[in-house]
């Protein structure tokens, strides 16, 4: 491991991240000269109490002689927390944030956890880096399947499981770490160079946390910031900031490919003809993997993703019939256009995945006109609504708007209808469960019922994942009660 001097620590932010980077600085091995660390956050509940009392238990066995400091529920940092050498900060507070704020103004370098993570990881670790407002999980997931399938030791963490400083602080890594990196995560890196690296779009998402699209893409960028050479970065040339995000590669060393549904020059990863083919170099002919219905994953986006990751498997040395078997092995992550069963004819996909409207309109493209009844709603997040109703009206059969965010979509749906003169049907009721019995009562043979919501969990779930399974759940119950009038069509029995 790489080793970290570090005098005075202040973290921000007591969450997964945070008690990662507390627990990694009790270890005198990979930070050295600790004499102070400060935790701060703005919430103050009892869970935070009892998770700073377990550490600063643990702490005062390793490390007796560290002085501990917490400050919970704070808006800003107090002045009598003094200056630190170095902070790092959770994902979940935004550079406009007052904590943040202060912490910068306090700390001689402020940086994320995944930067944090990077500087003590060992200098032959292998890192493959992957971000995008969309299909980052998918591709991420997609990417450590096809290497460990080739028989390479790679584990996905980041934004999807475990933080990565959990795994320097174990000492039991892989070959390859494949990070799914967030906008949050990448605002606040100032070294962090993986040996390859994707951009896979940049669509309208948190502009509440970065303050405006132009901000989100910059943050998205800083990818490619400090790459070098012999590395490989990548781009989706449909991506509408695809001109920036190629002058951001193309500043560094790294070498530049493209990603591509149509046949594009090398070095690039391209569709052409149904199948998917890698364009490595201009000195090397093309190479085919597979064709694109061999995929397990459907939708045009999803075959993106699966260029995406064997471009990025293709760096460590991958033949092609090595990355092919990958692709066309690898199961669905949950929640990501995942058919959860089909019933009466009529088919349930789960994409509570989709918290924004072009994670929605990428996976329309998985189905026909008329057959898809899609359940939208949640907790908007301050994107515009206006392409993906264009996509949505006239394609889908009826559009099932819900939760807090319900009247504004179906506001805007409406808005849109009148101007280009669909007639679909476009409903609004107060949550998912209402949403999802008025789908099933209308859903028809040949038909599928989709929740991809366009907007976060936070109104009615504490997390897209449980409004999936919440949804998985709904499913279930539909499916046992046509099971029960199926045995007893007189309804003579018992119905649930």
């Amino acid at each position: 491991m790489s080793f970290l001097p570090c005098t005075r620590l202040l973290i921000i932010g007591f969450g997964r991240s945070g008690q990662a980077v507390a627990y990694a600085a009790l270890s005198p091995e990979l930070i050295g000269g600790l004499t102070q660390l400060t935790i701060v956050d703005g919430d103050d509940t009892a869970v935070l109490h009892a998770q700073i009392a377990a550490f600063e238990q643990i702490a005062s066995q390793r490390n007796p002689s560290l002085e501990l400091r917490s400050y919970l529920g704070a808006a800003t940092l107090p002045e009598v927390a003094g200056r630190f050498d170095l902070g790092v900060i959770s994902p979940g507070l935004a550079p406009h944030d007052s904590l943040t704020i202060s912490a910068l103004q306090c700390c001689d370098e402020l940086i994320s956890e995944l930067e944090f993570a990077w500087r003590l990881a060992p200098a032959g670790q292998k890192w493959i880096a992957i971000t995008g407002s969309n299909g980052k999980t998918t591709t991420t997931m997609l990417v450590a399947h096809v290497l460990n399938e080739a028989g390479r030791s790679a584990l996905s963490v980041g934004n999807i499981g475990e933080p990565v400083t959990n795994l320097m602080r174990a000492g039991d890594l892989p070959e390859v770490l494949v990070v799914e990196a967030s906008s949050f995560q990448l605002e606040f890196t100032t070294s962090f160079a993986p040996q390859a690296a994707a951009l896979l779009n940049v669509a309208p998402d948190h502009l509440d946390w970065h303050g405006s699209l132009e901000n989100y893409a910059d943050a998205k960028r800083k990818i490619f910031a400090h790459q070098q050479s012999g590395d490989v970065a990548l781009i989706w040339d449909a991506d509408p900031f695809v001109e920036q995000s190629r002058a951001a590669a193309e500043a560094g060393p790294a070498t530049l490919q493209t990603v591509s549904l149509s046949e594009y020059a090398p070095p690039s990863a391209y569709l052409q003809d149904g199948i998917l083919w890698l364009a490595p170099a201009p000195d090397i002919a093309p190479q085919a993997l597979c064709r694109a219905e061999e995929l397990p994953l459907k939708g045009e986006h999803n075959v993106c993703n699966a260029l995406f990751a064997a471009a990025l498997v293709a760096h460590f040395g991958l033949t092609p019939e090595q990355i092919a078997a990958g692709l066309k092995t690898f199961t669905a992550p949950a929640h990501r256009l995942e058919c959860i069963g089909e019933f009466a004819g009529v088919a349930c996909f789960d994409d509570s995945k989709a918290t924004n409207p072009d994670s929605v309109r990428a996976a329309l493209t998985a189905f026909g006109p008329g057959e898809a009844h899609l359940l939208l709603g949640g907790r908007g997040k301050g994107t515009p609504y206006e392409d993906l109703a264009r996509d949505a009206l006239g394609q889908v059969v009826k559009v099932y708007a819900f939760g807090e965010e319900g009247p504004a979509l179906a506001e805007s749906f409406r808005a849109l209808q009148d101007q280009i003169g669909t007639t679909t049907p476009i409903s609004l009721y107060k949550d998912l469960e209402e949403a999802f019995v008025s789908a099933t009562e209308a859903a028809c043979p040949g038909e599928a019922i989709l929740l991809s919501p366009a907007c976060a969990s936070f109104d009615e779930f504490y997390s897209y994942g449980q409004r999936g399974d919440v949804f998985r759940a709904y499913v279930s119950e539909w499916a046992q009660s046509l099971d029960a009038c199926a045995k007893d069509p007189a309804g003579e029995g018992e119905r649930p």
